[in-house]
């Protein structure tokens, strides 16, 4: 007879340290408050960037987005967070603000690469970026690596970003990536979209969805995506949900088949066995862009993945009271989990 899988069915679930537990605030235990919350609260970043054009193998470049002068912080010993934004993210949103914000507070550095064409100026190429191209972020990793040969590095991804860090963990286990941590990461990306065409969730569907499409009607028009792409401005204007645009641009434009084998190649679920970094994964049971499908099976998970399950939070949310305010409970978590791994790093070093 054959066993069978063993789901999360606690709250919190954490290999060898100690969980920690989300409370939501009381006025916004809602998925969708949650998610909304910066818009709501009319968010304003508040970290002044300094930004560095990076130049890729292929020509293309990404903008990094950096929380000090790079004279600075290659004087400084202090860690280094890097940080992968989600679906047409920047290091101007607030969950990236926030990260930055946090690590500048604990004394580090912080930089955002921005997928390309998400910091405000197209990229050069036909291709453009999705959840599982993790090219760019390795070789972004490595030119840290070879610029701050000192410097201890970490990373956080959120949603897409987060699906691309777990695949990039599994497929490069040399990368010098002392723990890294993965929000609202639709982990089994076919299902997830699919989930985000139900109920309220379509409205984030129509925003993502539209400024994607925006995005390739003006390479479109410029021709960039000339014998890369065969798709006329009407047929793309008439897709209305994202299983369609992965097959008709996604999926040509990066080399898959469909958007299915797309999905097939790209899921994080399937790679979460072969991570060798301190990984912590947070999740949202109410999360409107991804389904039970992104939960995986305890029996899945490399003995150095950390997994958090919790029943609300939304998507990239998180908000608790604290203080009598409304804040983010997620930079304070997520950098209590690398304090442990570094404060682990260096009791395995001296023993």
């Amino acid at each position: 007879m054959q066993a069978q899988p063993a789901p999360f069915n606690e709250t919190i679930v954490s290999n060898h340290f100690k969980p920690q537990v989300f409370n939501p605030h009381p006025w916004f235990k809602n998925a969708h408050l949650q998610t909304l919350w910066s818009r709501l609260a009319k968010y304003q970043p508040r970290v002044e960037l300094f930004w560095q054009e990076l130049t890729l193998p292929d020509g293309d470049f990404v903008d990094l987005a950096w929380t000090a002068p790079r004279a600075t912080i290659a004087a400084s010993h202090a860690p280094l967070l890097v940080i992968f934004h989600g679906l047409e993210g920047s290091a101007k949103s607030s969950y990236a603000d926030q990260l930055m914000l946090e690590a500048k507070q604990q004394g580090w550095h912080a930089v955002v690469m921005h997928f390309r064409s998400c910091s405000g100026r197209p990229n050069r190429t036909a291709r453009a970026y999705h959840s599982g191209d993790t090219a760019d972020a390795r070789f972004f990793v490595q030119y840290l690596a070879h610029e701050f040969t000192a410097k201890p590095l970490y990373a956080a991804g959120y949603s897409l970003g987060g699906n691309m860090l777990v695949k990039l963990l599994a497929e490069s286990p040399e990368l010098p990536i002392v723990a890294a941590a993965a929000v609202s990461a639709p982990l089994a990306l076919a299902p997830s979209s699919q989930r985000i065409n139900r109920g309220w969730s379509r409205m984030y569907r129509n925003h993502l969805l539209n400024s994607l499409k925006q995005k390739t009607l003006a390479k479109l028009e410029n021709g960039v995506l000339a014998n890369h792409l065969n798709i006329t401005e009407r047929c793309l204007l008439s897709i209305r949900d994202f299983p369609n645009f992965d097959n008709l641009v996604t999926a040509p434009l990066h080399g898959f088949s469909s958007a299915s084998d797309y999905y097939r190649q790209c899921s994080g679920l399937q790679f979460l066995g072969a991570i060798q970094t301190p990984l912590l994964i947070v999740h949202a049971k109410d999360d409107p862009f991804t389904c039970k499908a992104s939960i995986p099976d305890r029996n899945a998970l490399s003995p150095q993945v950390h997994y958090e399950l919790h029943q609300r939070g939304g998507h990239v949310g998180f908000i608790e009271k604290r203080n009598g305010n409304a804040l983010p409970w997620l930079p304070p978590r997520l950098f209590n989990f690398f304090t442990e791994q570094e404060f682990y790093a260096h009791s395995m070093a001296k023993a």
